[in-house]
């Protein structure tokens, strides 16, 4: 019962060992289809995502950049209100309507008025028919007027998205989330060729368009199909790893730490009770309550850094708080485990009377 207590104070500290003293998260875009303020048909949309390398700060990181085609089909010449709604982008580079290249305008200038927007209890609204207002903010809406004529047309955006990561993984996870709702709003949608540009460094990691058409080291290739039905796709991308780095992030760094805890916990004991039984080990007790209640921290800190070694290669523990944490729950930690293990050497102990 006492091993089972040391065991579970053991899987608590697990719990606890990331505690992040400030934001994990790195900036993250949002980013959507245009919003139609009338009636046409989209034949088929063409979407291009590249990773581009990000070299700012001092460090380098990951970006996407967008390039979204729309062919639309108009039944007569028509000047179409279109908008385009984006989450904390990276910028809007270009607008080509029929390859020519028009001003898109933030939806927050002073005396900008929208037959589409209103103002309600403070908050902006915005319609993307007549009977449905959703509440938006004017910083993240772009606004173009798109002059179509008569047939086919092509309007292409092009622009640069951040992608979130949580800054403790020791494996970056970038994330990419695209809205698809805003298809149910044009007269009709046709599928989506989806192509995500990968260089001979990144993977996809997670992601739920299904199976894709075409998957290599360079790029992937996924189509939708009846759009309307899907509010958004969600891809998560990472750099590629080698199999022993793989191993440890499967396993888990404390999982691993726990491992290593527990046997020196069983071997601490084992010492113990050969101490009463054949006279050896004499200082057992006291060598393993100081080494061995720090020994999960120390673990911790091995596999972490060797994972990131291997990913990264930087031999360092990623967590941000680590060492705060240890200085905090340490003192604690061995205040319990010399307790549990003095109260173990007792029992041990009876069992061989002198």
């Amino acid at each position: 019962m006492k091993i089972l207590i040391t065991t579970a104070y053991l899987l608590l500290t697990i719990t606890t060992l990331f505690a992040n003293m400030a934001n994990p998260r790195s900036p993250h875009s949002i980013t959507g289809q245009l919003v139609p303020a009338g009636k046409v048909k989209v034949t088929h949309e063409r979407i291009d995502i590249r990773l581009v390398t990000d070299t700012s700060d001092d460090r380098s990181d990951y970006r996407s950049h967008f390039s979204v085609v729309y062919n639309i089909h108009a039944e007569e010449e028509i000047e179409l209100p279109l908008v385009f709604l984006a989450l904390n982008m990276d910028g809007l580079d270009q607008v080509l309507v029929n390859r020519k290249e028009i001003k898109a305008k933030t939806m927050d200038q002073p005396g900008s008025k929208f037959p589409f927007l209103r103002l309600k209890d403070g908050y902006y609204e915005i319609s993307y028919d007549s009977d449905e207002w959703k509440r938006i903010s004017l910083n993240d809406a772009f606004y173009f007027n798109a002059k179509l004529h008569k047939g086919e047309n092509s309007i292409q955006v092009q622009y640069s998205a951040y992608m979130g990561y949580d800054r403790r993984d020791i494996h970056t996870r970038y994330e990419i989330d695209y809205l698809l709702f805003p298809s149910r709003y044009w007269s009709s949608f046709g599928p989506i060729d989806l192509y995500l540009h990968l260089d001979g460094n990144m993977e996809v990691l997670a992601q739920d368009l299904g199976t894709a058409k075409l998957q290599t080291d360079s790029i992937a290739h996924w189509v939708i199909d009846q759009v309307e039905k899907k509010e958004s796709f969600h891809i998560e991308v990472g750099q590629k790893t080698s199999l022993p780095a793989k191993a440890i992030l499967w396993v888990h760094p404390e999982l691993l730490a726990l491992i290593g805890s527990l046997f020196l916990l069983y071997l601490h004991i084992r010492c113990i009770y050969l101490k009463y039984k054949i006279g050896k080990y004499r200082y057992a007790l006291l060598l393993g309550n100081l080494i061995i209640p720090s020994s999960f921290y120390f673990f911790c800190w091995f596999w972490s850094s060797l994972a990131n070694y291997l990913i990264n290669g930087s031999f360092d523990e990623k967590s941000r708080g680590f060492m705060l944490l240890v200085i905090v729950t340490l003192p604690l930690i061995y205040l319990v485990y010399d307790l549990v293990l003095f109260m173990i050497d007792r029992s041990i102990r009876s069992r061989f009377p002198t």
